[in-house]
């Protein structure tokens, strides 16, 4: 359990305009003693607790903190229960349990980090006005959260994910100024934290960034294929259909043994976008072997089971646990493939027997 001592201290001493030499005189004890005690380095005698209350006209209960170890408490599990919420995709139950959490505790960064990353998290129309006014809360809250939080671990997720809520709000300016105070690739925790590891440490977090590796060149190379046109209109679907067939090989040299395991859904997403674009430049062979691949691949990540190794050689000492993913969405990627397979542009190969066949599958 933690105690809040230094903090209570260091403010009760502040506010009788006292500086750590004078306070060491009236309790003598030594300067030094006292800046340790602020420091949270050390704490006083047990003996001494009941005359420092007593002098600053507070209770034992308030210069230890009990109110803020009780908070604590409650917010810890508050934050629980927002976990379960994001592996379940309950975004919208997250929103309500956290608006009134941030009412309750409003100094807690975490909760207000939570709340933030949230509001601008729920699967709402991205295009539309709700989504915006969310985003300039969550700027709101992330640039509070950066000009009084000390927590480096709070201050990095919100300096990244700023970025993102100037964008989604409208301030595209602001979201470049942003990203460009971040650091480069090799500045990087993963790149730099490398040089300094030895032995099996050394082994399972090289191996962690591999993984965070594979999927930032994923992620590069969707944006490359550009599939929606508006930065490439020149680009062909043929062109897309590489680039995609591109991501997935990587993911493949990675997990060679097929255990893709977090990113199944990576690879589900990449055939069903390739099916979609076989279907416009007229490959109906394509489009029907990547459906087959996208309801495989879908019903893996649906089936994952809460834990489970890998098995292949440059990821072999990593697990996949459920508890660390999270998605904004309480459907399977089964009912998404099979709601997708509705879109009338597969009408000519809606009779073909592999289109059924994918059908029923994704059905049973």
């Amino acid at each position: 359990m933690t105690l809040y001592i230094g903090e209570n201290l260091k403010k009760q001493r502040k506010l009788r305009e006292l500086t750590q030499e004078q306070l060491a005189d009236i309790l003598g004890v030594s300067f030094q003693a006292v800046s340790k005690w602020e420091r949270g380095e050390a704490y006083p005698d047990i003996e001494l607790l009941p005359t420092i209350a007593e002098y600053f006209g507070i209770t034992t209960d308030e210069l230890m903190g009990m109110k803020e170890i009780r908070d604590s408490s409650e917010a810890d599990k508050i934050l629980d229960t927002v976990h379960e919420n994001s592996i379940k995709g309950n975004i919208e139950e997250n929103l309500k349990i956290l608006e009134e959490a941030v009412k309750r505790f409003p100094n807690n960064f975490r909760l207000l980090a939570e709340y933030a990353s949230n509001l601008t998290f729920v699967n709402w129309d991205r295009e539309g006005e709700p989504y915006r006014r969310n985003n300039l809360k969550a700027v709101a809250i992330a640039e509070r959260i950066l000009a009084e939080c000390t927590d480096p671990e709070i201050r990095g997720w919100m300096q990244d994910n700023l970025c993102y809520f100037y964008e989604r709000s409208g301030q595209h300016d602001k979201a470049i100024e942003a990203a460009d105070k971040l650091s480069n690739l090799w500045s990087s925790r993963e790149m730099i934290r490398m040089d300094f590891l030895k032995g099996d440490e050394l082994m399972e977090f090289a191996q962690g960034v591999v993984t965070n590796l594979a999927n930032a060149m994923y992620v590069t190379l969707w944006y490359l294929s550009d599939l929606d046109g508006k930065n490439d209109p020149k680009m062909t679907h043929e062109r897309q259909i590489e680039i995609l067939k591109k991501a997935i090989a990587l993911y493949d040299i990675v997990f060679d043994k097929g255990d893709y395991n977090y990113y199944f859904h990576d690879v589900y997403h990449a055939y069903s976008h390739i099916a979609v674009k076989a279907v416009l430049s007229g490959n109906r062979e394509l489009a029907l072997d990547s459906l087959e691949k996208a309801a495989k691949f879908a019903a893996a990540d649906d089936d994952l089971p809460d834990k489970k190794p890998y098995t292949s050689l440059l990821v072999n000492r990593l697990e996949y646990n459920r508890k660390h993913s999270i998605k904004n969405f309480t459907f399977t990627y089964r009912e998404e493939l099979l709601e997708k397979l509705a879109w009338d542009g597969y009408d000519c190969i809606r009779d073909d027997p592999r289109f059924k066949a994918v059908e029923s599958s994704l059905h049973k």
